[in-house]
C-alpha cells in the first residue's frame, strides 16, 4: 500500500516570528527612506505621497457616492411614502364631500331611503348594471327606486341576503315614465346606446325644447313623481315618424357614481 505525502508550501511553513521580523525590518527601511534627503529619495516621496493622496481622493470619492446613492434612496423612499400620504388625504377628503352631500341630500328628502355603496359594475353592452353592498337583510326588495343627489340611476333588479344589483338607466331594457318638466309632455325613457337615453312616444307637435328637464311621471307605477331624470339634448322631427326623437342627457354622472340611495318609500310626492 502507497504511502500518502503531502507536500507543505514553504510560504505557510514561515513562523510568527520571522513575520514580525520581516515587518519591523519593512518598517524601518521606509524610515530610513523617508529620512534621506537626496533627490532621488524626494523624487520618490513625492511619487508615493501623489499616489497615497490619489488612492485617499479615490477612496473618499467611492464613499462618497456611496452616501449619495443612499441618501437618493431615502428621499425617493420619503418622496414616494409623502406622495401616497398626500394622496389618501385627497381621497378621505373628496369621500369626506361625497359623504356630507349625500348625508344632506337623505335629511332633505321626503323619501325613506337606504344608503348603498357600489362594489361592482357590468361590464356588457346590452346589460348596464351595478352592485350595491345592500340586500334584503337590509330591507331593499327588487323594483325599489335608486337615486343619487343628481337624478334617477335606475331601480333595482335582483336581491339577495347582503348584497342586490340595479338596472341602469343606461340599460337597453329599462323603461319608465316620464315627463317634460316644463310642457308636462309625456313620454317614455328608452335606452337605445351611447351616453344619452331618448324619450319615446312623444307627438310630432309636442311642445318641446332644448335644455328642458326631464322628471319621472306620475304614471309610473315604480317611480315617484318628480325625480330627475336629465336634460333635452337634441330634437329630431322626420316626415316619416308620427313621434319626436328627442335625445336626453342623464343628470348622473355615472363613470364617476361611487355611491346611491334606495328609495323604500316616499312620504309625499316631491315637487315637480
Amino acid at each position: 500500500m502507497k504511502e500518502l505525502r503531502f507536500t507543505q508550501n514553504p510560504f505557510l511553513a514561515v513562523t510568527r516570528r520571522e513575520y514580525f521580523t520581516l515587518l519591523i525590518s519593512l518598517a524601518i527601511s521606509l524610515v530610513f527612506l523617508f529620512s534621506n534627503q537626496s533627490a532621488q529619495v524626494e523624487r520618490l516621496r513625492t511619487l508615493m505621497l501623489g499616489a497615497w493622496g490619489y488612492g485617499l481622493k479615490a477612496v473618499s470619492w467611492y464613499q462618497s457616492m456611496q452616501e449619495m446613492q443612499e441618501e437618493l434612496s431615502r428621499l425617493r423612499a420619503r418622496t414616494t411614502r409623502l406622495l401616497l400620504e398626500n394622496s389618501q388625504l385627497r381621497e378621505a377628503a373628496l369621500e369626506n364631500a361625497r359623504l356630507r352631500a349625500m348625508l344632506e341630500f337623505k335629511q332633505k328628502s321626503d323619501f325613506d331611503l337606504i344608503s348603498a355603496r357600489i362594489i361592482a359594475r357590468s361590464a356588457e353592452y346590452f346589460v348596464k348594471t351595478l352592485t350595491l353592498d345592500v340586500g334584503s337583510d337590509q330591507g331593499i326588495r327588487k323594483n325599489m327606486p335608486v337615486i343619487a343627489p343628481a337624478g334617477l340611476v335606475g331601480k333595482i333588479l335582483t336581491v339577495s341576503g347582503n348584497t342586490s344589483e340595479a338596472q341602469l338607466i343606461l340599460d337597453h331594457n329599462f323603461r319608465a315614465a316620464c315627463k317634460i318638466q316644463r310642457s308636462r309632455i309625456h313620454g317614455i325613457l328608452v335606452y337605445e346606446g351611447g351616453r344619452t337615453c331618448r324619450l319615446a312616444q312623444v307627438p310630432k307637435n309636442a311642445d318641446v325644447k332644448l335644455g328642458d328637464v326631464v322628471v319621472t311621471s306620475e304614471i309610473s307605477g315604480l317611480f315617484p313623481t318628480g325625480i330627475i331624470v336629465g336634460v333635452v339634448k337634441k330634437i329630431k322631427r322626420s316626415d316619416y315618424s308620427l313621434f319626436l326623437q328627442i335625445d336626453v342627457e342623464p343628470a348622473v354622472d355615472f363613470d364617476t357614481l361611487e355611491e346611491v340611495f334606495v328609495i323604500k318609500s316616499a312620504s309625499q310626492p316631491i315637487a315637480n
